[in-house]
């Protein structure tokens, strides 16, 4: 598993990239594990959370589309000795994210976890993103233009993405006990929602069935140094749809989340297996489309099949 930070072109602090694509390949969602538990929620006092509430007030006078949710959160990956690559995931909220990693705040709680915790991501929040490079029949990747009213990286060209949610796989996982934690059946309803709702995102924001969509396939996790080391888990999804077939679903506009972006845009595969893409191009991408487009170009030398 390597582990590594790249400066990207877009104008930004860079990301930091765990590639998980042995010997080129991506993982499959059979080649996957959940270890979830509360240990793995970031840490908390009662100032900390006046202060994140706070920012979080603030930010909805400004914007009052935004709404709390709890959301998975990332604590790290592990390679068990079966080579099966293991999510370390605990919970957390969209508010404490905006409180923590999208808010100077963030940066007093780094010191302050590495002096209280020992760990300086102890305190941040997060969240475990999920985002998809989307291929089409015709050989080019899919990307959207955000919406200006959304929280996070406004006007910027994005790949399809959001967030796996806890509540769908129990609106009482907040009260779990440990033992149902690591219960086999829970982490398999864990694992599922992560990977489905890579393609239920596409359907939400593209309008595309998903019986056109292949199982995602995982290449990575990519960290935003912009937003403190926000996670993000990048995939890989084919689509059995051309380029102008996507685009014409799109257009309907009677997805779910067709509010979130602007316009669709379309890369040729072998520009972005390259990195040979405009300078206005990588300026307009958000951090984790970068890291998505750098693991793929790590992950094949040809356009997969």
């Amino acid at each position: 598993m390597d582990e590594f930070t790249f400066k990207t072109q877009n104008g930004t602090e860079g990301i930091e990239i765990i590639n998980l694509s042995f010997s080129k390949i991506p993982i499959l969602r059979s080649q996957t594990q959940i270890n979830f538990s509360s240990r793995f929620n970031n840490k908390s006092e009662i100032w900390i959370e006046k202060s994140i509430k706070l920012i979080w007030n603030e930010k909805c006078k400004n914007n009052d589309r935004l709404y709390n949710q709890s959301k998975f959160r990332f604590e790290g990956i592990t390679i068990d000795d079966d080579n099966q690559v293991v999510f370390n995931l605990g919970l957390t909220t969209y508010m404490e994210l905006i409180g923590t990693n999208c808010n100077p705040f963030g940066k007093e709680l780094v010191v302050y976890g590495t002096q209280c915790f020992n760990n300086k991501r102890s305190c941040l929040a997060d969240p475990l993103g999920v985002g998809s490079l989307l291929l089409t029949s015709d050989g080019k990747f899919l990307f959207l233009k955000r919406a200006m009213w959304t929280g996070e990286d406004k006007g910027k060209l994005d790949r399809p993405g959001g967030h796996p949610e806890p509540d769908n796989v129990s609106t009482s996982i907040q009260s779990w006990t440990e033992e149902e934690c690591t219960a086999p059946e829970n982490s398999l309803r864990i694992r599922e929602e992560v990977f489905d709702s890579v393609k239920f995102e596409i359907r939400d924001e593209v309008n595309l069935p998903l019986e056109s969509l292949k199982d995602p396939l995982l290449l990575g996790v990519v960290r935003s140094l912009e937003r403190l080391g926000r996670p993000s888990a990048e995939f890989l999804v084919l689509c059995s749809l051309t380029s102008k077939e996507v685009e014409n679903l799109y257009l309907k506009s009677c997805q779910a989340e067709a509010d979130e972006s602007v316009d669709i845009v379309f890369l040729p595969e072998e520009k972005v297996r390259g990195l040979d893409l405009d300078q206005s191009i990588w300026h307009s991408l958000t951090d984790a489309a970068c890291g998505a487009i750098k693991l793929y170009s790590q992950c094949y030398s040809s356009c997969p099949s």
